[in-house]
């Protein structure tokens, strides 16, 4: 059922509809005796008769009501209205990371800080046994005064939930999705590490991790493809922030940070290096303003001011290096070029960014 403003909800009068996500509608709502602005979320009206949507709609409101954390929207209460539930949780002034990163650019400093949040918030869930499997920037909100909130815990699993989703469907984002929930494994601590990365990746770089003409794409190159570490996509990220976030992405949860803990304490560097404290109040990419061009437009059509190497020699190392990581090729054989005039060496630290041992080797033996 929808509702309109001024129109009374059990002790509550609703002020405005704020939006709709995930499994239901949310609007702005008073309460009548404290006159306090909450947030009321209800199923959308094409749920209300499907069972498995009411029963996750139940457990979303079961899972919230365990977690209690400032960066973990807080539930306040919840309640039947005309044989419906509501839940009423913390109304957010804010606005979500997706929505902020398009708006203005944010620096090193603040990606790092609001997924230092997310990563806390996550802490403490997994500790309690809650997997929220739907992180990403949507899902993320961000005060006026910069806490972080994460929210919608629709999907959520927990260690004494069953799974209430049916063989062959997927639950989440796709292109947030770790490799094991891909594979139809059971989503886990690593998976939301993974999702974390992926987040934190989009962040400093403007571009997805993983990317694919069509979900199916994505989802294999999500099993498949490792991506290019971020510092060589956005050189103002400090090494030690880019290996973090590479170390969350493993394919391999085994492979991956022990815990949402140890991934935090890895992204809190040494703010007192000059190097690294300039980066964090660098801008970084947006996310219209990553893109990247063809290889002919990177490299031009005179040879490379830093290296005296010919620019076809640079655009056919790009050309061959693309068959195996994608348009970012360009970009690694420009740092590669800037460091050294041999083409053996530009060739042999290339290979290195190739998965696969028989690729790294046909790549190699491309070279004429």
């Amino acid at each position: 059922m929808a509702f309109q403003p001024g129109e009374r909800v059990g002790d509550y009068e609703v002020v405005t509809h704020l939006g709709a996500g995930g499994l239901g509608a949310v609007y702005e709502v008073r309460h009548a005796i404290s006159n306090r602005h909450e947030a009321m979320k209800i199923l959308l009206p094409d749920q209300t008769d499907a069972p498995e949507m009411v029963e996750r709609f139940r457990r979303e409101v079961q899972t919230l009501a365990t977690l209690e954390h400032p960066n973990i929207a807080q539930l306040r209460t919840a309640f039947y209205h005309q044989g419906q539930l509501a839940m009423v949780m913390e109304l957010i002034r804010g606005e979500t990371l997706k929505d902020l990163r398009l708006r203005a650019p944010i620096t090193l400093s603040q990606a790092l800080n609001y997924m230092g949040q997310v990563l806390e918030a996550l802490v403490y869930a997994h500790g309690l046994g809650v997997v929220h499997r739907d992180i990403k920037p949507s899902n993320i909100m961000i005060t006026a005064s910069g806490a972080v909130k994460l929210v919608d815990f629709g999907i959520a699993l927990t260690d004494k939930s069953t799974e209430l989703t049916r063989a062959g469907y997927l639950l989440g984002s796709v292109n947030y999705m770790s490799p094991e929930q891909i594979g139809g494994m059971k989503a886990n601590a690593a998976s939301d590490q993974y999702a974390v990365g992926v987040t934190l990746y989009e962040l400093l770089t403007g571009l997805l991790p993983i990317t694919g003409a069509n979900n199916y794409e994505i989802m294999m190159a999500h099993v498949n493809t490792a991506p290019v570490a971020a510092h060589l996509i956005a050189p103002m990220v400090p090494q030690e922030v880019s290996r973090a976030v590479m170390r969350a992405l493993e394919k391999d949860p085994g492979r991956r940070f022990a815990q949402a803990g140890e991934f935090l304490a890895a992204l809190k560097m040494d703010g007192g290096r000059s190097a690294v404290a300039a980066a964090h109040t660098t801008a970084l990419p947006a996310a219209s303003s990553a893109a990247i061009r063809p290889a002919t437009a990177l490299m031009g059509s005179k040879p490379h001011s830093s290296s005296g190497l010919e620019s076809l020699a640079l655009e056919d190392v790009v050309r061959k290096l693309a068959n195996y990581i994608g348009p970012v090729a360009k970009i690694v054989v420009k740092k590669l070029a800037a460091q050294s005039e041999d083409l053996d060496f530009i060739y042999r630290e290339a290979a290195k960014h190739i998965q696969g041992e028989a690729d790294r080797a046909a790549f190699l033996r491309a070279r004429k």
